[in-house]
């Protein structure tokens, strides 16, 4: 079983030419400024949009909105830090959320200065093309290119019929791996369209390539993937059903096997692993590329099957993506 251990991401992550803070549509919060109802600000600090959900008067003694949870709403990241979930909100609650980073008028672009990292995954994906590009610094300093990837995001019609009528297979999530490894790399990540077609990217992980855990460790067969939607259903008085659907996501269940030497350090591992999300993938073996999910390591039963033999039940429940 292999995962991403992230990177972190703060706001020195991000370089020139990226999805900008405030972006286009985003208003930074003002003090002394009256909003009306509804109306939506950003505290780049925080990287959190705000919703007024009262009207609000212009007063110089207006206090930030992460101040005043009765007159503003916590809605959301700001667009730059939407796809690096989970967020944290102004109640200091980790909150992950199925928003994703669009586009109909531009191409979508993060640049990110990143320390010895060799995998990224990408989820939600919308649009024609994604790349990834490896400077081996950031090109503001000089960095030059050092590898591109790239992939078709919907698959090529191969005819006329099959372009009006056809079912073409959509990708909409991606491991890359390989990447070459700086001490101070720029990694620019794109997703592209043309025209008025939606670009969108749900889900950002970058970093270092890890697997569970020993030298010849595997998952077995019987891998178990099962879609399913994040939904909320609502019974209302007049017979009607309200329902609330947040997202789609991918649950993963299976057995990896080990050396029983190298179950101390799976145990550490899983330990670290639990209750975080996290970019799982259990095989880089061709066949299993859309086995890709993001998800809580909600359990990990781990059995000594015989004196030389572990094996660990991996239980992964998906998050909206």
């Amino acid at each position: 079983m292999y995962y991403i251990e992230r990177n972190p991401i703060t706001d020195a992550t991000f370089l020139a030419g990226s999805v900008a803070e405030p972006a286009t549509g985003e208003t930074v919060w003002a003090t002394n400024t009256a909003y009306a109802l509804g109306v939506e600000v950003i505290r780049p600090t925080l990287h959190r949009v705000f919703k007024a959900a009262v009207a609000i008067t212009a007063d110089p003694g207006n206090k930030p909105p992460e101040e005043e949870p009765t007159k503003w709403k916590d809605m959301r990241a700001t667009k730059r830090h939407l796809p690096f979930g989970p967020a944290i909100r102004a109640d200091r609650k980790r909150v992950y959320q199925s928003l994703a980073l669009t586009s109909t008028t531009e191409d979508l672009h993060l640049n990110l200065a990143m320390r010895y990292v060799n995998a990224l995954a990408l989820f939600g994906l919308r649009g024609a093309l994604w790349r990834v590009q490896v400077y081996t610094k950031p090109v503001a300093l000089g960095g030059v290119l050092a590898k591109e990837f790239s992939g078709r995001i919907r698959s090529s019609a191969t005819g006329y019929w099959q372009y009006g009528f056809g079912q073409r297979f959509e990708r909409d999530r991606v491991l890359v791996t390989g990447l070459p490894i700086f001490p101070n790399a720029e990694v620019r990540i794109s997703v592209e369209g043309s025209g008025d077609q939606v670009r969108a990217l749900s889900q950002c992980e970058v970093g270092k390539l890890r697997f569970i855990p020993g030298d010849w460790g595997g998952v077995l067969a019987g891998l178990r993937r099962t879609p399913r939607v994040i939904s909320e259903s609502k019974q209302d008085a007049d017979g009607s059903t309200a329902v609330l659907i947040y997202g789609n996501t991918y649950d993963m269940r299976g057995t990896v096997v080990l050396k029983g030497q190298q179950e101390d350090a799976a145990l550490t591992q899983l330990r670290g692993l639990l209750l975080k999300g996290v970019a799982f993938k259990p095989t880089l073996a061709p066949g299993f590329e859309q086995s890709l999910a993001f998800g809580l390591l909600k359990s990990a039963d781990t059995e000594r099957a015989s004196l030389g033999r572990s094996e660990v039940q991996i239980d992964i429940e998906g998050l909206p993506t």
